[in-house]
């Protein structure tokens, strides 16, 4: 049987009452009988980060990703945001597909399948983590006024920031940016492309990111500041963690430190030796060892 290589465009119905609206997922293929995995990405990304990690499935799961609130095709549905809109927001989709399913998440996406599984237990069979769902390292003092927390949020996300408020005046030059991204120094492949030019959206003097900077904002603020969100992982029973060797930046120290993994001993750490916060998804080393990971928990369920 040969799958398709591109992904089915859906939405999903989400929300309460009168509050509901639509939101963007695409879909992979895969063989017959094949269980879904339902995939969550990062704090400025969208659905299309999932692609290389679908081709590498090879069809041994249905991978659906979705947009969202405030990024990709889901840019336009109104907040609220945050990690618990987001996991409910999931569990509405997963509801639709037919539970229960296992979850995987990168970044802030990880944090977004904890709380899923926390809030929505019997929807999720197994979660698994990618470079996020680990509190994050903070200063001393910890920031505890919303001046604070925005402050280290920018220093944080700065660059991600500046590009949300950046109007592009083609595709081209978008594409440049990013490839001159010292995460990317081997090179962006057709994978990672497909990503990079979904995430953008017409607007009056040329392009602009499909996503929301409130949205980025709320969301960051919570992985910052929020106790609860801050602590999902001690809540967690044993899961399974791929942690990238290299940072936002290509370069040491890892997003998830030594000290935060070793504070974990219980959860099953995957080392993701040569590869960096991005590339753990986007290049084909890293898309493949996801791909192992998610084979692998499916086959122990």
């Amino acid at each position: 049987m040969v799958l398709p290589t591109r992904p089915e465009f859906l939405a999903f119905d989400v929300g309460d009452g009168d509050r509901r609206t639509s939101l963007g997922a695409l879909a992979w293929a895969g063989i017959g009988g094949a269980p879904t995995v339902v995939a969550v990405h990062g704090i400025t990304s969208n659905a299309w980060a999932w692609d290389p990690v679908a081709h590498h499935l090879h069809g041994a799961a249905r991978l659906v990703a979705l947009d969202l609130r405030g990024r990709g095709r889901s840019h336009e549905a109104p907040g609220p945001f945050g990690m618990r809109r987001h996991a409910d927001d999931i569990a509405d989709v997963v509801d639709e597909l037919g539970a229960p399913v296992t979850l995987v998440g990168h970044s802030m996406g990880a944090f977004v399948v904890e709380m899923t599984a926390e809030r929505h237990p019997d929807l999720v069979d197994d979660v698994i983590l990618v470079d996020g769902g680990a509190p994050l390292p903070l200063p001393r003092p910890a920031p505890t006024t919303d001046a604070e927390i925005d402050a280290l949020l920018d220093a944080s996300l700065g660059p991600a920031i500046e590009r949300l408020r950046t109007v592009w005046p083609d595709r081209v030059s978008y594409h440049a940016m990013w490839a001159q991204h010292p995460a990317f120094a081997d090179g962006i492949g057709p994978d990672l492309e497909r990503n990079l030019l979904a995430d953008l959206i017409e607007v009056d003097g040329g392009f602009r990111t499909a996503v929301e900077e409130a949205a980025v904002r709320i969301d960051g603020r919570e992985l910052l500041a929020d106790r609860t969100v801050r602590t999902l992982l001690d809540r967690r029973p044993t899961t399974t963690i791929v942690r990238a060797e290299f940072g936002l930046l290509g370069e040491p120290p890892p997003l998830i430190p030594d000290e935060v993994r070793d504070r974990y001993p219980r959860h099953r750490w995957i080392e993701a030796t040569g590869l960096n916060h991005y590339t753990v998804v986007a290049s084909p080393e890293g898309a493949s060892l996801v791909a192992d990971t998610i084979r692998a928990a499916l086959v122990a369920r």
